[in-house]
């Protein structure tokens, strides 16, 4: 049996395995899966690891044909990422996490935004200017729990990860930059963001990576949207870009929006 992600307002359901399928004229280019052998050194314990167990999978440039030179004339793209349900040695499961590199002729790295389309998923985000030095001075660290319907605005400067906090499977999409550069290589390098969220009788514990030194508080933080951004809770992401794609000129020029990001947040 499938069922259709209602909060993406696509046509786009999932099935028994998790896997998407896309209708009414609906493309996808690609598509692949993270298994927990791929993802060794970024785990909070890796003894016994079923390296065949699928932690994620992903779906890249998905659009309408229509909508197609709309997104390509900004060097936008709509992705969808599926968190499997479950642990891996008590830890949830997660993405890699990265950082993104700066805009040419600009300070600032790119935004990026995220959209959860079904289940609960607890963004990590930890801020430094200098992610690429040895022993970079981070800003703050942010835990954001966004439930389906809800969106984030990633700022600039913020390295960040997606984990599966719910009881079931985690599914959101991204707006993205096509151009923009991924960094994996600073969080791998530390084995992880700086903190490991594993359940335990059902409670998220927030456990901090040893090899992260002198960090600010963790702030543990629900979404606030923010209309002149286009993130309206309750309406999809992709429609609203469809609708005002001016609105989302920030992802690629987010100087005069970077306070609005940050204020996006609120202490849960």
């Amino acid at each position: 049996m499938r069922k259709r992600l209602e909060h993406s307002g696509l046509p786009i359901y999932y099935d028994d395995q998790y896997v998407l399928h896309f209708e009414e004229g609906l493309t996808c280019k690609g598509s692949g899966t993270k298994e927990a052998e791929n993802m060794r050194g970024l785990l909070y314990r890796e003894e016994n690891l079923d390296g065949k167990e699928v932690c994620y999978s992903f779906y890249r440039d998905i659009v309408f044909e229509k909508d197609r030179e709309l997104f390509e004339s900004r060097d936008y793209r709509y992705d969808i990422t599926v968190i499997m349900p479950g642990d891996i040695n008590g830890e949830c499961k997660k993405t890699s996490g990265h950082f993104h590199g700066e805009i040419q002729g600009q300070t600032w790295t790119y935004p990026e935004i995220y959209e959860v389309l079904e289940g609960e998923i607890t963004f990590l985000l930890q801020k430094t200017k200098d992610f690429e030095r040895k022993d970079p001075v981070f800003e703050s660290i942010r835990a954001v729990k966004v439930t389906a319907g809800q969106a984030i605005v990633i700022p600039p400067f913020c390295g960040h990860g997606s984990v599966n906090t719910g009881d079931g499977v985690g599914i959101f999409s991204n707006i993205a930059v096509v151009s923009c550069p991924l960094f994996y290589e600073p969080v791998k390098n530390r084995h992880g963001l700086s903190y490991y969220i594993v359940k335990e009788k059902g409670q998220v514990i927030y456990v901090k990576n040893s090899a992260y030194a002198d960090l600010p508080g963790l702030e543990i933080a629900v979404p606030e949207e923010d209309g002149e951004l286009g993130i309206i809770f309750g309406k999809p992401v992709y429609q609203e870009f469809v609708k005002a794609p001016e609105k989302f000129d920030y992802l690629r020029d987010p100087g005069k929006y970077v306070d609005r990001m940050e204020q996006m947040f609120k202490t849960a």
